[in-house]
């Protein structure tokens, strides 16, 4: 059997914008925002413009810095079908940016989704003596701008769905000693101490 848009809401009440006391519950409990139900609702309008929305599950909604990180499983091959009609129904909500990302049960998978487009080493789980479970992501040094810029949301939207922190390790890397070597020969001020230790290589 086909599935439709499948969302944790009653489809009339996101519909018509009136929540039941259940729904209204969960509003309450604060496992969902008020505001998500609008984007729950636009999810619902698309279903039946896209055949590769019907397997998809609304999972979560965060906002963080000004961008809308909407958790979808199942997202299927119109991300970015996906991701354009949320930005014109929602173009007046005051987002910089939306981002779908694809959710996962597993969390080592997901702090790849979260980091796609860093290069990654490795990610490895944790366990701290007072129970707590963490990651610890191993970064290329010369990716640092990139975590700079994404690393905060990402660890907000992973504390959120799994209720662990991701921590940040900068490694060196070939590619990173040849940036460093690059900058050296560019930079024209070199200390005596250095100077020194060239001649006595030479």
């Amino acid at each position: 059997m086909v599935k439709k848009v499948q969302i944790p809401l009653d489809k009339i009440c996101v519909k018509s914008g009136m929540l039941c006391p259940n729904c209204q519950a969960k509003i309450d409990k604060g496992l969902y925002e008020k505001w998500e139900v609008d984007v729950m609702k636009v999810l619902l309008e698309l279903e039946d413009k896209l055949k590769g929305m019907k397997d998809v599950n609304y999972k979560k909604s965060i906002i963080f810095d000004k961008k809308l990180y909407v958790m979808l499983e199942n997202l299927g091959p119109h991300k970015h079908e996906i991701e354009k009609y949320l930005r014109e129904k929602l173009s007046n909500s005051g987002f910089n940016k939306i981002i779908l990302i694809e959710f996962t049960n597993n969390p080592k998978e997901l702090v790849y989704k979260l980091l796609h487009n860093i290069e990654i080493k490795s990610a490895n789980i944790y366990y701290s003596p007072d129970g707590n479970i963490y990651y610890v992501v191993k970064v290329p040094s010369y990716e640092k701008f990139k975590v700079d810029e994404i690393g905060d949301s990402a660890k907000r939207i992973f504390k959120i769905l799994t209720n662990n922190d991701i921590y940040f390790e900068f490694v060196e890397s070939a590619r990173s000693t040849k940036i460093i070597n690059e900058e050296e020969k560019l930079n024209q001020h070199i200390d005596s101490d250095k100077l020194n230790k060239i001649l006595k290589n030479i």
